[in-house]
C-alpha cells in the first residue's frame, strides 16, 4: 500500500474545504413551501404503501 502524498493531502483538504461550503450553502437556502408539500405527499403516499403491504 502506498503512503499518500503531500498533493494528496492538499486535494483533500480542498476537497473538505468544498464540501464544508457546499453544505453551509444547502443550509442556508429557504426551503420553497412546494416542496415541503411534496414531500410530505411523498412521505404519506409510502406510508401508505406500506400499510398495504401488511394487510396482504
Amino acid at each position: 500500500m502506498s503512503r499518500p502524498s503531500q498533493r494528496d493531502f492538499g486535494a483533500q483538504e480542498n476537497l473538505d474545504q468544498e464540501i464544508a461550503s457546499l453544505l453551509k450553502a444547502i443550509e442556508q437556502e429557504k426551503v420553497p413551501d412546494r416542496l415541503t408539500k411534496l414531500a410530505i405527499e411523498l412521505q404519506n403516499a409510502l406510508i401508505q404503501k406500506r400499510r398495504c403491504k401488511l394487510e396482504s
